[in-house]
């Protein structure tokens, strides 16, 4: 192992005791709203597919709502009906002079417009009410009529909202009819019994057959498109806030680090890979090993730390796979045991854990002593945690007796791997890193935070650690 080194140098960065605490007041919200849009931002194609599937029920939910709520609106609404009636206006004066129908034509189109208002207007709406007896006031019949005029023509289309057909049309019809009057009120010139403008009904009002509104397959159509829509802000915003890596290439990108593999774990699985040599894991371990070694060509490379962050990342497990992909490979290797407070690489390999790495730094037992072979098969052997006394456990990492545990592994010829504590809570782990020639990152996708991530890469680095790259964890179904 590489003890020229010292441990942690004077003056370099203690890890943070708690990482997990936010700033109140304003400052913290305006935070954490430039790290939601920051982290928006960083969503490619690939994650926002990746965020609907996360939440898709909760995107059917909201689809589902939108349409339902689009069906209650159908049901709630009354039914209303469209009619419309379509007038024409023309030159109403006998001449065969090309030249005055002319200026007659383009007189009634620049009236056009001003015709459209007429129509709609207070006096109309009490003609028409008076005619048909209706139940309404001018000003809220003007609210279901619409004149519209499409440009440079003399056409004028009437249309008319009721919840009664045949009320539509009447009123349709009535406009239609009494407009010539109020037309012939407007245009007369003094002194002329005759309007210079003729006012016909090219196509008179029907009742209509189906209701203009509530259309129910457009309203739910519109209610699932919106419930889609709602659905998928929401997956991608829920998505964008995670804390949590997403995947291992969001974990590379937050990590800044070479990407060694992807260990895809689940419950049907067994943990180690020491019994199947052909299956798809043990293949991905014989892969990291690989890469373990190119990204260490050129230097010399006996022993490494795997370390993280406090979070269940599966830590301990990478690392016992880790060293039986090394034993299979021919090499001698020991497993190091050095997260003295949540030991668990006894209980991965099946082995005793009454002496150990801490035994040894008390100085009760000899490295022989502890250290245990684990199969006949394997070239591999493991130096468990031991019993931990209690108090404070980055006392026994004192670097006389962590230099006599590491020179004598050293003389064994043995590759170490040790499995190190997670470095922003325990305080040891720093020492375990400074004593082995190289660091391995693991990170879990869904489970360890990027504030974490990218806090214990930052340490690492300050602390000039020698990083080969980064190990993602990821939970399958199968």
């Amino acid at each position: 192992m590489r003890l020229s080194g010292g441990f942690l140098p004077a003056g370099a960065p203690s890890p943070p005791s708690d990482t997990s605490r936010h700033t109140t007041g304003f400052r913290g919200v305006v935070n954490r709203t430039r790290s939601s849009v920051s982290q928006w931002t960083q969503l490619t194609p690939r994650h926002h597919l990746q965020a609907l599937r996360t939440y898709r029920w909760a995107v059917l939910a909201l689809v589902l709502l939108g349409g339902a709520g689009g069906g209650l609106a159908s049901l709630l609404q009354t039914p209303t009906y469209k009619a419309s009636a379509q007038l024409f206006f023309s030159p109403n004066f006998p001449t065969t002079d090309i030249g005055q129908l002319d200026a007659g034509g383009n007189y009634i189109l620049q009236r056009v417009r001003s015709y459209t208002e007429i129509a709609n207007s207070p006096g109309v709406a009490a003609t028409v009410i008076d005619r048909l007896d209706l139940p309404y006031t001018p000003e809220q019949l003007m609210l279901r009529i619409s004149v519209t005029g499409k440009a440079s023509t003399a056409v004028l289309n009437v249309e008319v909202s009721d919840p009664s057909p045949e009320r539509a049309r009447d009123i349709a019809n009535a406009i239609a009819e009494e407009f010539p009057a109020f037309i012939g009120q407007l245009e007369k010139p003094a002194g002329i019994n005759t309007t210079p403008v003729k006012v016909s009904i090219v196509r008179p009002a029907t009742a209509p057959s189906s209701p203009d509104s509530p259309q129910p397959l457009n309203n739910v159509g519109l209610g699932l498109a919106g419930g889609l829509l709602v659905g998928a802000i929401t997956a991608i915003t829920g998505y964008a806030r995670e804390r949590a890596v997403r995947d291992e290439h969001h974990a590379v990108e937050v990590a800044g680090l070479s990407l060694l593999g992807v260990v895809k774990v689940n419950t049907e699985t067994p943990v180690l890979i020491a019994d199947n040599e052909q299956s798809v894991r043990t293949e991905t371990f014989r892969q990291m090993r690989a890469n373990v070694r190119l990204q260490a060509v050129g230097e010399r490379l006996t022993s490494i730390t795997v370390t993280g962050c406090p979070a269940g990342d599966g830590r301990a497990a990478t690392a016992a796979n880790l060293a039986i992909a090394f034993a299979r490979a021919g090499e001698t290797v020991v497993l190091v045991d050095g997260n003295l407070r949540n030991p668990e690489v006894h209980e991965l390999l099946g082995i005793s854990n009454e002496a150990g790495l801490a035994n040894i730094l008390r100085g009760e037992a000899s490295v022989n002593d502890a250290v245990v072979r684990w199969r006949q098969d394997l070239p591999l052997y493991v130096l468990p945690t031991g019993r931990v006394a209690p108090g404070p456990s980055e006392r026994l990492f004192r670097p006389d007796g962590l230099a006599k545990v590491t020179e004598a592994l050293r003389r064994g010829q043995a590759f170490v791997i040790v499995n190190g504590p997670p470095l922003l809570s325990d305080a040891e782990a720093t020492f375990l890193i400074t004593a082995t020639d190289a660091t391995v990152v693991v990170a879990r996708v869904g489970v360890t935070h990027t504030e974490q991530l990218a806090a214990t890469v930052g340490v690492l680095r300050e602390m000039r650690a020698n990083l080969l790259g980064l190990i993602a964890v990821r939970s399958t179904k199968k």
